[in-house]
């Protein structure tokens, strides 16, 4: 899927909205969630999650809402032109370098066990909108070890969380934005189910070393 900056959805930004479902794909989505993601009231989530519903991008499961396959699609589009094949490949590349580097250095709280790539590089698409990749990480310690040195890692961030789910998240987090490295092209998600039921493929797995 492709989108504009200048797009609308659900009357905000469509980069916006695509940045709400990369945060939710997999995950139950609440009121309270998007009121924190897009600064706005609870009756205006409420509306913006309607809109999704009618939109097709989020289904209503029970007491909260669920991305649906579009709002899977939607979290992967790309506003930027298509990538050259030899350009993804590099970028593929230089991620497996650097998960490498990050299970190497134990200053980070989380180590990647597993990249997978797929969408339409995977197919061998000529020029891929972006390149989509699936992470699996695992904590580098166990019980009280793990928890400190995560709590470690927040301290050193600083008193600069958005809100109590950046900062709950913060020790995965800040190895998914290493991973990616600001790389134009570079998409990057957990390793979800719903990128399990695609097509993929291991690029990485961890050694254990």
């Amino acid at each position: 899927m492709r989108i504009s900056a200048d797009e609308k959805i659900a009357g905000y930004s469509a980069l916006k909205i695509r940045k709400l479902m990369r945060e939710t794909v997999g995950r139950s989505i609440t009121s309270r969630y998007v009121r924190e993601m897009l600064s706005c009231s609870d009756s205006r989530a409420a509306r913006i999650l309607s809109q999704l519903e009618k939109g097709g991008f989020v289904e209503s499961v029970r007491d909260y809402w669920a991305a649906t396959t579009k709002g899977s699609a939607l979290a992967m589009a790309t506003a930027a032109p298509p990538l050259r094949r030899e350009t993804a490949e590099r970028l593929v590349a230089d991620l497996v370098g650097r998960a490498h580097l990050i299970n190497g250095d134990d200053t980070w709280a989380y180590r990647v066990e597993m990249l997978v790539i797929f969408g339409s590089y995977l197919r061998g698409v000529e020029r891929p909108n972006d390149v989509d990749i699936g992470c699996d990480l695992r904590p580098r310690w166990s019980g009280e070890a793990q928890l400190n040195k995560e709590q470690e890692r927040r301290h050193e961030r600083g008193e600069r969380f958005r809100n109590i789910s950046e900062w709950a998240m913060w020790p995965k987090l800040e190895v998914i934005r290493c991973l990616r490295a600001r790389a134009r092209g570079l998409s990057i998600h957990e390793l979800e189910d719903w990128i399990k039921s695609m097509e993929h493929k291991v690029i990485f797995e961890d050694s254990g070393n």
